[in-house]
């Protein structure tokens, strides 16, 4: 089924033109998603046959083409068909920024592209995808929410092949190819990508930072490492706290990496994050973002009880529970499996396949575990900036959880973690099970030299 994603590709694109014909004839702003799309598309495939020589080269086209026509059929079917309120799509109501910027550049020209820059990195927080819709909305002349969809599809079909890469990196080709199956088709994905919500872009240069920090296995390579800092920086203005928490996973890895060149890795890898630190330092970002992490930490009851009353997911574990030892690991509850399974049937069409994706979550867990024990005995170090990444981030989140909603949200951040997990669970599991099944083995043996002596 893979191998048809280049048919895929192109039945999904002619459908996309005779439903956009259908739905937005009279919005000629939102026609011009259609040659975003075609040209979106023909660039990732062409990446992606560069290396003719790597076995797993047309695996990768195909599955990109699959995650990135799902997730196009998701987007028509939110803004096209009109069943963002069925799906819920409260989250994406911050879209129309892009427009906002472009309108600047055609008033302003490139003194209102120099006033924007310059706006999302030292003096507004987390709107640097304003510039990245921008582009596009600039060029189709008015706000569109299918081009912003269209942008978002692509970054999610993207980070279907950085977790292959990770996976194929650390694993193998067959753990491989099962995660990237799982991300094209998990449905919470899918929908995440097709809004118009910010979110994919910012999970999308995450993952491609630290699987540059992971690629080489020696360490970071200078090649590397000039390649993520476009990334840091796109992550600092989307989402400023998260570039501290990558910072962290750098560091770890260059701390881990080969004995053989631990001396190079540790210069090279302080001079890099020292300077993005000095860039974003020089202008002011950092006081500013530290101001604003302390006074959330000084008011975080009160913002937290100002979320859960004023959305309609909110819930209050924090003020239920006067001790944290207790709350936090509820916290934790909520932040990985909500919505749980008896509210599959209550709230909007999110709310009711995120339930039943965590059913799925809880079984797939208990029949991997024994794989997982024994494969990560031999990759944790490898994993070990992943791990730290997912731990911190997935921590913030558990501190300040305040909606399920945006639990939801910030989950997907940390899910490729699980996606990775749940395929080698899958090629492992016969070692998994073998594994206990020669420890009982090898216990009744040892019962019965006992019996007979």
């Amino acid at each position: 089924m893979v191998a048809s994603g280049k048919l895929v590709f192109m039945f999904t694109f002619f459908a996309m033109i005779l439903q956009s014909l259908l739905f937005f004839l009279d919005k000629p702003d939102e026609l011009m998603a259609i040659p975003l799309i075609l040209i979106l598309g023909g660039a990732g495939a062409f990446y992606l046959t560069r290396n003719t020589r790597d076995p797993d080269t047309d695996f990768q086209v195909n599955i990109f083409l699959w995650a990135f026509s799902a997730r196009l059929w998701m987007g028509m079917m939110l803004y096209g068909w009109g069943l963002s309120n069925v799906f819920g799509d409260e989250d994406s109501s911050g879209y129309p920024i892009g427009w906002s910027f472009a309108k600047n550049w055609y008033e302003n020209g490139f003194d209102g592209f120099v006033n924007n820059l310059g706006q999302v990195f030292f003096e507004r927080q987390n709107v640097g995808q304003g510039l990245i819709w921008a582009i596009p909305t600039f060029i189709a002349g008015g706000e569109s929410r299918m081009i912003v969809s269209a942008v978002n599809s692509f970054s999610g079909a993207a980070l279907v092949i950085v977790i292959f890469r990770i996976a194929k990196r650390v694993f193998d080709s067959p753990t491989a190819r099962i995660a990237a199956v799982l991300v094209t088709f998990w449905a919470s994905n899918i929908l995440l990508s097709a809004s118009t919500a910010k979110e994919m872009l910012v999970i999308f240069c995450e993952w491609a930072i630290l699987y540059l920090l992971i690629r080489n296995p020696n360490g970071l390579s200078i090649k590397d490492g000039l390649a993520s800092i476009p990334a840091f920086l796109a992550v600092f203005t989307m989402r400023f706290y998260a570039l501290y928490l990558l910072a962290a996973a750098a560091v770890f890895r260059f701390l881990v990496a080969s004995p053989k060149n631990l001396f190079r890795n540790v210069v090279f890898g302080s001079v890099l994050v020292a300077s993005i630190m000095i860039f974003l330092g020089a202008g002011g970002a950092i006081s500013r973002d530290f101001e604003r992490i302390e006074r959330l930490n000084s008011q975080v009851d009160s913002w937290r009880e100002g979320v859960s009353q004023t959305t309609g997911s909110g819930i209050e574990v924090y003020s239920e529970y006067e001790s944290t030892s207790v709350a936090i690991p509820v916290a934790t509850v909520y932040f990985f499996l909500a919505p749980f399974p008896w509210e599959a049937f209550s709230g909007t069409a999110r709310n009711a396949f995120g339930a039943a994706e965590n059913l799925f979550i809880i079984a797939i867990l208990i029949v991997g575990f024994p794989a997982i024990r024994i494969f990560f005995g031999d990759k944790f170090v490898d994993m070990a900036p992943i791990f730290a990444f997912c731990a911190l981030y997935a921590g913030m989140q558990i501190w300040g959880l305040s909606n399920v909603g945006l639990a939801w949200r910030h989950k997907q951040t940390v899910m490729p973690l699980f996606f990775m997990l749940v395929a080698v669970a899958i090629t492992q599991r016969k070692a998994g099970w073998q594994m206990i099944t020669g420890r009982i083995n090898r216990n009744r043996r040892g019962l019965n030299v006992i019996r007979a002596n």
